[in-house]
């Protein structure tokens, strides 16, 4: 059994702990920050047999063998005045912030690893980009998502970028639902009906990744069809090349906010 301690219990806290609680590591020991005060409130309540929220960000390490960092990078000065020790492990979540930089505000530790999981995890589905690898880290999160580990830690940056898109998707998912509702469809049958349509895409596109088979859209659609007609629309308004775009944009804007910081 170890002992995991959560400094800061934000969103992305919160779905890695529910998510974890599911699995294997649901035998571990959990010490939360107690900010955000209703968040690990609530967790503790969902929790009861093996999570703490304690009294102190400092508490939280005190008692931890494993570190996992949730605060905002603003306040990345503060974790200094925390009593870290050399045999922790420490696990940052912190957007921007490489190991480097991280290992000197938590000194002693040095066994930094940085991680970006995504708010899937709660449900123990999607991605979770990290780096540098770590036999315990990816044991304790191998269960819980896609583990995606980076030959270099300048390519989890740019692999990032590609998390610009969620919204973006859900906005498209929306804007499907509310054309079949203008077409007099029931909520109640349209909502569920394209949630499920794209979660089973997901899920048809990651077997063909683990099979280490393409996915050439070509395959998907029949002379004529529906499928066909609607990528050969988007191909002739350009809306791929749109996207190529944006990503270019959210390079850009990562750029920007990295110099801010």
């Amino acid at each position: 059994m170890a002992h995991l301690g959560f400094v800061g219990t934000g969103t992305l806290a919160d779905a890695v702990i529910r998510g974890l609680q599911t699995t294997a590591a649901a035998e571990h020991r959990y010490h939360l920050s107690p900010r955000s005060e209703s968040r690990s409130k609530a967790l503790v309540e969902a929790f009861p047999q093996n999570t703490v929220r304690e009294e102190s960000n400092a508490a939280v390490v005190e008692k931890s063998d494993i570190v996992l960092i949730g605060v905002l990078p603003k306040q990345i000065a503060d974790l200094g005045a925390l009593p870290f020790r050399a045999d922790q492990i420490v696990v940052s979540f912190l957007a921007g912030v490489p190991v480097a930089v991280l290992r000197q505000h938590v000194a002693p530790a040095t066994r930094v690893v940085r991680m970006i999981p995504l708010p899937g995890v709660e449900f123990c589905k999607g991605p979770i980009l990290m780096t540098p690898a770590d036999a315990a880290v990816e044991d304790l999160f191998g269960a819980v998502g896609e583990l995606v580990i980076p030959a270099q830690e300048s390519d989890l940056d740019t692999i990032s970028m590609a998390t610009g898109l969620m919204s973006a998707h859900f906005q498209l998912q929306n804007t499907v639902i509310d054309w079949l509702k203008s077409r007099d469809i029931a909520d109640g049958v349209a909502t569920p009906f394209v949630r499920a349509l794209y979660s089973g895409l997901a899920e048809l596109a990651l077997a063909a990744e683990r099979k280490g088979e393409g996915l050439p859209p070509q395959n998907y659609e029949t002379p004529g069809g529906l499928n066909e007609t609607v990528r050969a629309y988007f191909n002739r308004v350009g809306w791929f090349d749109e996207m190529t775009k944006a990503m270019d944009v959210v390079e850009a804007h990562r750029k920007t906010l990295m110099k801010k910081s």
